[in-house]
C-alpha cells in the first residue's frame, strides 16, 4: 500500500519543521500530525512517515520502548511485501541489498525480519534456497 495514501485514510496531517537533533520525524497525538524533518531524502522520508503512520495507528502518547517498536513493526509491515521480499532475496541476502532493492531503509529490513514467525522463516529459506538435483 502507498504510504502517502495511509496519510488520508487516517486523517493524519504532514508537514515538514524542526525537531530536537537526531530526530527524522515525530507524532503528535493532540493535533494529530506528524512532522518531518525537512530535507530528507525519499527513502529516509517515506521509511520516517510509515514509522510515524504506526504512532498515529496506535495513538502513542509517548515514544517508550514498546511504542517505538509497535510503530516500527507497523511500517515494516506496510512498507514490505511478503512476495517482494522473496524476489529480493533471490537477487541478494543481505539487509542492505534487500533495503536497497525494495527502496526501504536497512532497519526496516531487520525490523520486519524480526516479525517473522519460524513457520515464515522455514517457508522463505525453502522458496530462495536452489533445489539440489538427485
Amino acid at each position: 500500500m502507498d504510504i502517502d495514501m495511509l496519510v488520508g485514510d487516517l486523517g493524519v496531517t504532514v508537514d515538514t519543521g524542526p525537531l530536537p537533533k537526531g530526530w527524522w520525524g515525530a507524532y503528535d497525538r493532540t493535533g494529530h500530525a506528524i512532522i518531518l524533518r525537512h530535507g530528507l531524502a525519499p527513502i529516509q522520508r517515506k521509511s520516517t512517515l510509515a514509522h510515524e503512520l504506526g504512532h498515529a495507528w496506535y495513538q502513542h502518547v509517548r515514544g517508550d520502548k514498546k511504542a517505538e517498536r509497535q510503530a516500527s513493526v507497523w511500517a515494516a509491515r506496510r512498507l514490505i511485501k511478503a512476495g517482494a521480499f522473496i524476489d529480493a532475496l533471490h537477487q541478494t541476502q543481505t539487509a542492505q541489498g534487500t533495503a536497497h532493492i525494495l527502496g526501504v531503509l536497512p532497519r526496516d529490513i531487520t525490523t520486519y525480519i524480526s516479525t517473522l514467525t519460524p513457520a515464515e522463516t522455514l517457508l522463505i529459506r525453502q522458496i530462495i534456497t536452489p533445489q539440489r538435483e538427485p
